[in-house]
């Protein structure tokens, strides 16, 4: 490909792409398209809550870039160029928003451990919140994590820190049944097994529990369930940071927190006693 034709196509792109991102009703009408769906001007026209006129001014313009087409049938829907770019468009929307929504949370922590593929699909925890400490709460964030952990069914946890509550909580959460899957550091584990009972955790991994050994420790505590996920982070001194907590409990972000957990427990050893 030569350097003009590769500038033309820089620019189609471009172009596409500043149709998107300068007009909300553009934007619109194309993820209101999204996943092979066809729709005719009036049911667009009130997906998006714009009138039919200024829909058909979108929907040339939209059009006349190869994002959007006709069939036979005079409905609308996207082209193969319009369902990738929208789809990009829209990881891209959701990866400001996360950043933006928690700026300070990003900026002020070490998050070299998280692989790059995590990284790519951030966007995952836009729909989350920031769960702080208060002066005359210190482990007020992880007295309410403690909270959440009480009503899961399923917890999966990377865990660089050691709590001295941890073993006793987790001793009532695999009581109940609970299906616990653990990833610690030595240090970790060898505090845990210091404060446990021998024989309950000898139990306990027989039936529901499992806990693995990872020698290279994350820079983050991280936590899944089935219905919230968790992360705190250490800070760029390499001080946990015990008053500060990323929650979220949308299906993106525990779709996040599970390849997360995946790609650390692939790199661990299972603990036997």
């Amino acid at each position: 490909m030569n350097e003009t034709n590769s500038k033309k196509k820089n620019t189609e792109v471009e172009q596409i792409l500043r149709l998107l991102s300068c007009s909300d009703l553009r934007n619109n009408l194309a993820q209101a398209l999204r996943n092979g769906k066809k729709m005719t001007l009036s049911e667009l026209s009130e997906s998006v809550g714009a009138s039919s006129p200024a829909c058909v001014h979108a929907l040339r313009e939209l059009t006349k870039e190869h994002v959007t087409r006709q069939d036979e049938k005079r409905n609308y829907l996207l082209t193969n160029i319009g369902e990738i770019v929208t789809r990009k468009f829209q990881e891209v929307n959701a990866t400001i928003t996360a950043l933006s929504g928690h700026r300070e949370f990003w900026l002020d922590h070490d998050l070299s451990d998280i692989p790059e593929h995590l990284l790519d699909k951030i966007g995952y925890l836009a729909d989350s919140t920031i769960v702080s400490s208060t002066a005359t709460d210190l482990f007020s964030v992880f007295n309410a994590f403690f909270m959440l952990l009480e009503n899961s069914k399923e917890i999966r946890g990377i865990s660089p820190i050691f709590i001295g509550d941890m073993t006793t909580l987790f001793n009532r959460l695999y009581e109940k049944n609970i299906d616990i899957e653990l990833v610690f550091t030595p240090d970790v584990l060898n505090a845990t097994l210091k404060t446990a009972d021998k024989k309950d955790l000898g139990n306990a991994l027989k039936k529901n529990l499992k806990i693995f050994e990872i020698e290279k420790q994350p820079n983050f505590a991280a936590t899944v369930t089935d219905y919230f996920f968790f992360i705190g982070f250490f800070k760029p001194d390499g001080q946990f940071d015990w008053s500060n907590g990323l929650l979220s409990y949308s299906p993106d972000a525990l779709t996040w927190g599970q390849e997360l957990y995946a790609y650390y427990v692939e790199k661990a050893e299972p603990v036997i006693l």
